[in-house]
């Protein structure tokens, strides 16, 4: 058991106390969801060149972001570009063991920089044509957060040791930073601004459809002859980011629903996604893509109808959760997004910033808050401590104690272990005599208590 070595603990030790909530279980859950992200990348981002079926490879493991290579009659098409030129110059290396054949064409599947990364390098000499949908030329980039503190969504700038994986990929501006992603990049020369484009391209029959998700401008490939779609960013094996923290806007969510219902129809065989190893087989590329369709829909339509009822975010995404049958599936895990952030984007897409607590309205400059919090825990510092340092060394154990001050300083809990057996009144009475004496030092109010002290006077936590 600890012990309190001082008279008394300085501020800013209060300061923390007051702050942060640990404990062991939440330690446990931390290094599990490591270990978990862990195993999740030595099985989804192995460096491999995979056959899909006859004449489709992907190589995945080399970048952030997968690249395919499609073989056809006399020339190749590649899809996505991967993310950077040294990225591309190692898998196009390996794509030339299985083909020689210049490079046709290029397809971007969207405007995000770790599928465009590599183009110059697939292109080199033969001057392919290098499609996408119009919303790609037209699009304007994301805001992003000026590179302060949680605009670092992948983690490019953690150091080595404690980095594990992007997610959705190995890296992600790592280690050369996010300018290389844009040396290799070549603009599109052909785009398209209808639903569906249909080409043949060295023989090779594709469908180019717009399927909006992840971005605007998205665009999924199928080959119809040879039963496999290339989804892009819209599908793959990680929980959807419906919201980017990095500083985007929320993701148009309806129509991520829509693109997928309308890809499932197609009767895939096989699935090459932006992201993660493909997903072969007509019956699993079914259940994968709508299990991603219906976990999606199934938070935006829970969050919608506890918007109805008036809730905020706070309370949307205490309850707002994947049903089991959704949570446990393979393909909606949260490496990349995560359901609570989806929440509170889809409230703040349809109702905006303010979550209707006045309290909230003109909210205190940060600055001004931390210095209050300071001076609040100067006064807390003398008196919230003492206490607990008694309560300590009579065998009352201090996480308990911390968190019995959090919830109303356990009277409920005292009450119905009082309530069992007994004597419950006579214990009851004493709790409740215990409690004043303790609470009544602290300004906070107490059941028969006369008056309390404002906040800010000595001996006032609160």
């Amino acid at each position: 058991m600890q012990r309190w070595s001082s008279g008394r603990l300085s501020a800013a030790a209060c300061l923390v106390a007051l702050l942060m909530a640990s404990s062991d279980t939440a330690k446990a859950q931390d290094f599990a969801g490591r270990e978990k992200l862990r195993a999740f990348g030595d099985q989804e981002f192995r460096k491999d060149v995979l056959t899909v079926t006859d004449g489709v490879y992907v190589a995945v493991g080399y970048s952030m972001a997968n690249a395919t290579l499609i073989v056809g009659n006399g020339g190749a098409i590649i899809v996505d570009t991967t993310t950077r030129i040294d990225d591309a110059q190692a898998v196009r290396a390996q794509f030339a063991t299985i083909s020689r054949a210049p490079v046709r064409a290029i397809i971007y599947t969207h405007s995000h920089p770790d599928h465009t990364g590599g183009a110059s390098v697939f292109a080199g000499t033969d001057r392919p044509e290098i499609y996408s949908h119009q919303l790609f030329v037209n699009r304007v980039p994301d805001l992003g957060r000026a590179g302060r503190d949680g605009g670092d969504q992948f983690g490019s700038t953690l150091p080595d040791a404690l980095y594990i994986n992007g997610g959705t990929g190995t890296e992600f501006g790592r280690p050369s930073g996010p300018a290389a992603m844009k040396t290799g990049f070549l603009p599109p020369t052909k785009t398209f601004s209808n639903d569906r484009l249909a080409l043949t391209i060295a023989g090779v029959r594709m469908e180019l459809l717009h399927t909006p998700g992840e971005t605007n401008d998205g665009v999924s490939v199928w080959l119809p002859d040879k039963r496999v779609l290339l989804t892009g960013d819209l599908f793959l094996k990680a929980f959807p980011n419906l919201y980017a923290i990095r500083g985007a806007a929320p993701r148009p969510v309806e129509q991520w629903v829509a693109s997928l219902t309308k890809l499932i129809a197609l009767g895939a065989e096989h699935i090459v996604p932006g992201h993660t190893r493909p997903v072969i087989g007509e019956a699993n590329a079914r259940v994968a893509l709508t299990a991603y369709r219906d976990g999606i829909k199934s938070i935006f339509d829970q969050t919608v109808e506890g918007m109805k009822r008036g809730e905020r975010p706070d309370e949307l995404v205490a309850h707002v959760k994947l049903p089991p049958q959704l949570a446990d599936s393979p393909y909606l895990q949260e490496y990349y997004g995560t359901v609570e952030w989806s929440v509170r984007a889809i409230y703040s897409d349809r109702l905006g910033w303010f979550d209707g607590n006045a309290t909230r309205l003109f909210p205190l400059p940060e600055s001004d808050r931390a210095q209050r919090i300071v001076a609040l825990a100067r006064r807390c510092a003398a008196d919230t401590f003492p206490r607990a340092r008694r309560a300590e060394h009579a065998g009352f154990p201090m996480g308990r104690r911390t968190h019995g001050l959090r919830a109303g300083h356990g009277r409920g809990e005292r009450r119905r272990e009082a309530s069992q057996g007994a004597g419950a009144d006579r214990t009851r009475r004493a709790a409740d005599k215990r409690q004043r004496q303790e609470l009544l030092p602290l300004g906070r109010p107490v059941p028969g208590a006369r008056s309390s002290a404002a906040v800010g006077e000595p001996g006032n936590c609160w």
